[in-house]
């Protein structure tokens, strides 16, 4: 397994002579990702309160050879000390992460938030079965709808193919009347130049990287699903740490976490204007759309009550009775 060899030279290295400890942190997203960045301003904040004796090299772009699935698994067994991932790549492990990739649950940063001030005592219980502490989380631009003419009623999304990167999304969109095609990101583009998809849901940031203004007209800022990302620790690795040296992160983490949801945020707007300027039509979904995109996602809304486990019911009843 591919894993005994990333274990072997990119675990978490302690040099005497000086007393530091080194962590080598996977992301998957390239060194110029506003995430990335948050996690090297984290990095620095680390080693300059520690005064050096704690250094988190922030690994770019997968470059430490870990799958999104694969993550959770690699803290949990310290073959990475510390880790970015999204919470919905490890559903496969632990169901309950489900909740924050749910269609249409959350619509917006501020929807985002009160789902995790209610979810995050069971995301902690969670992380610590599996031997790992969330330091701080993230949440990323929603996924807006991406199309060549306006979308202003469900009706307007019939037979429309749409690309979608995951299966909750493909039967969300499905469930409205839309045609959704499940496909990666490069073939999307690709797709999309040659006339093959009549649209892409997907955030604001990709939107503005793939230059979508080339083959679309129209945003519709639905924001269905704002996924949730964390950075999260080995516990035997913090553990090792010096009590000292424990707190000053937490602190750390706690303190910098609004700033670093705030970029999120400025990302979402910035990019948002961008794609204006660029001539595209940018709407929010009328009333009657939004409702009938809550009805379209119910759906997995229920069968995650079933199957998400003991939290996963009170967990979302809380929040939809919070969010009206």
């Amino acid at each position: 397994m591919k894993f005994t060899t990333v274990a072997a030279a990119l675990v978490l290295m302690t040099t005497a002579a000086n007393a530091q400890t080194t962590w080598q942190m996977h992301i998957n997203f390239p060194a110029g990702n506003f995430d990335t960045q948050n996690a090297l301003k984290f990095a620095e904040a680390v080693k300059e309160e520690t005064n050096g004796e704690v250094v988190i090299e922030v690994m770019a772009g997968g470059s430490l050879g870990l799958k999104g699935p694969e993550v959770l698994g690699a803290v949990r067994d310290g073959i990475v000390p510390i880790a970015h991932y999204h919470l919905d790549t490890a559903v496969g492990d632990e169901p309950f992460f489900a909740i924050q990739g749910l269609p249409y649950l959350t619509r917006g940063f501020d929807d985002a938030a009160k789902l995790n001030a209610l979810a995050k005592p069971t995301y902690d219980k969670i992380a610590e079965r599996n031997n790992q502490k969330i330091l701080y989380s993230v949440f990323w631009p929603g996924a807006q709808l991406y199309t060549s003419e306006p979308v202003a009623e469900v009706s307007d999304l019939s037979a429309l193919k749409i690309r979608t990167a995951n299966k909750s999304s493909t039967d969300f969109l499905a469930d409205v009347g839309a045609a959704p095609v499940l496909m990666p990101w490069a073939d999307a583009l690709v797709a999309l130049a040659s006339g093959g998809l009549d649209g892409i849901a997907t955030s604001s940031t990709s939107g503005v990287d793939g230059k979508f203004w080339e083959f679309m007209g129209a945003v519709n800022t639905i924001s269905y699903v704002n996924p949730t990302a964390v950075v999260a620790v080995n516990l035997d690795a913090f553990n090792a740490l010096s009590a000292e040296n424990q707190k000053i992160i937490m602190d750390i983490a706690a303190r910098m976490e609004p700033e670093l949801r705030a970029v999120a945020e400025t990302e979402d707007t910035v990019r948002l204007k961008e794609l204006g300027e660029q001539g595209m039509a940018v709407s929010e979904p009328s009333d009657a759309f939004a409702e009938a995109l809550v009805e379209a996602a119910r759906k997995q809304w229920d069968a995650f009550a079933e199957n998400g486990g003991a939290e996963a019911r009170p967990v979302l009843d809380a929040y939809l009775a919070e969010r009206k």
